[in-house]
């Protein structure tokens, strides 16, 4: 097939989940199907990734978005979505530049299909009119907007938080129904999806894990040090690790006090962060090539989010590595993993402090826990695996949109759409 796929940000670098996920699939379905890639890029890295991916894709397009803009960006999107049924989320990628990209493109080539990674991108469905539309939802985003609301303090945020979420809750149900396909990244996600628009088209597809890459690597451990990956500018990441360090980190600090954390991805400006930056026990990275190097050094690998969906390809990575884990419900949501075989789940400061220092302390549960969650994901999300499992939504969307295009009128039928 020849798919067009439209994507919020380059797939490469691979900084962040979306990133791996949408990178890894493209790649794998590049091997049986024409991909053209139409991606917006908001960073400067985000242009160089653009060159890798006409690799392997046979055709790539680039569209700026907020590239070298100042830090008032978002205004003129602030005032666009007071106006519209549309939330922030998918007003930010309205783009005339790209529609007219995407009516080009479907004008002078045969495109079998249209990938939507993400529901920011829901406003373009109009745009692909006439083609089957997959939809990908890395999160239900209605859900990770909620308990954003839920865990903020400040009353003025909370309030402006809240009326986004009763836009999304509406748009995220109505673009779901638009949609031939809707693909979630969970069996809790698409049962949240389908309670929520009523949309039967949908599908689970995991994310996945490059276990020939992500193994242990054989650095040097750091005697009881922690480690996390995660960008601080993504609000649940930035959530998990202010909390980890000030109800956590202290109560374990208290068992074993050369106890330190290593916080590996990208950090926003310092003024958001200096309580993180101040702490001793805490060393930020910054982005980093490489994250395994770090992940092998840790003695056990931390993930104490409070607000997410999907599932978190991070902790993927980490059980290929053989790595010990402590994990919120949140944190693990939509993995089939079991407390105790796979890693340790602990939903409260002191239930998290104390599973972190059980394995810190017990050599033996780490490696068990370490070799249990290596073999889950060689068994069940390997990327070649995932790849499958997106091909067959694609082929079934194709025949339904083949099979209604030469379906017979019968007397009374009203006009096809």
């Amino acid at each position: 097939m020849k798919i067009l796929v439209l994507t919020t940000k380059s797939p490469f670098p691979l900084y962040e989940g979306r990133a791996l996920r949408t990178y890894n699939l493209i790649k794998q379905i590049s091997k049986n199907h024409e991909i053209y890639l139409f991606t917006f890029v908001q960073t400067p890295e985000e242009m160089s990734g653009v060159e890798h991916m006409r690799t392997f894709c046979a055709h790539v397009e680039a569209e700026p978005l907020y590239l070298g803009a100042g830090k008032w960006r978002i205004l003129p999107d602030l005032v666009r979505e007071l106006f519209g049924t549309s939330p922030l989320l998918a007003v930010k990628y309205r783009s005339r530049t790209m529609r007219k990209k995407i009516r080009a493109i479907l004008a002078t080539q045969d495109i079998d299909l249209v990938h939507l990674d993400m529901l920011h991108l829901g406003d373009y469905i109009d745009a692909c009119r006439g083609k089957p539309v997959v939809l990908v939802e890395h999160n239900v985003e209605s859900v990770l907007l909620r308990r954003r609301v839920e865990n903020e303090s400040n009353w003025l945020r909370k309030a402006y938080l809240y009326y986004q979420y009763l836009k999304l809750l509406r748009y995220e149900a109505r673009i779901c129904r638009q949609a031939d396909h809707v693909v979630a990244v969970s069996e809790v996600d698409a049962d949240l999806l389908r309670n929520l628009s009523g949309a039967k088209g949908i599908t689970a597809i995991s994310n996945g894990v490059d276990t020939a890459y992500f193994r242990e690597i054989g650095s040097p451990r750091h005697v009881n040090g922690l480690v996390f990956v995660g960008g601080l500018n993504w609000f649940p990441n930035y959530d998990a690790i202010r909390y980890f360090c000030s109800e956590v980190l202290p109560r374990v600090a208290a068992e074993i006090p050369d106890v330190t954390l290593t916080v590996v991805g990208k950090s926003p400006d310092n003024k958001k962060i200096r309580d993180i930056i101040g702490n001793p026990r805490v060393r930020l990275t910054g982005l980093v090539d490489d994250v395994r190097p770090e992940i092998s050094e840790a003695d056990a690998y931390v993930v104490p989010l409070r607000i997410g969906g999907g599932t978190r390809l991070k902790i993927l990575d980490a059980l290929s590595m053989g790595k010990a884990i402590v994990s919120t419900s949140v944190g693990c949501e939509g993995l089939d993993v079991v407390h105790g075989r796979d890693l340790l789940v602990a939903d409260d400061p002191e239930a998290f402090a104390r599973e972190t220092v059980g394995v810190l302390r017990d050599r033996e549960l780490a490696r068990r826990l370490g070799e249990a969650g290596r073999r889950l994901v060689q068994q069940k999300y390997e990327w070649g695996v995932i790849a499958k499992e997106l091909d067959r939504v694609y082929e079934d969307c194709r025949a339904r949109t083949r099979r209604a295009a030469v379906r017979p009128i019968a007397v009374g039928d009203g006009p096809t759409r």
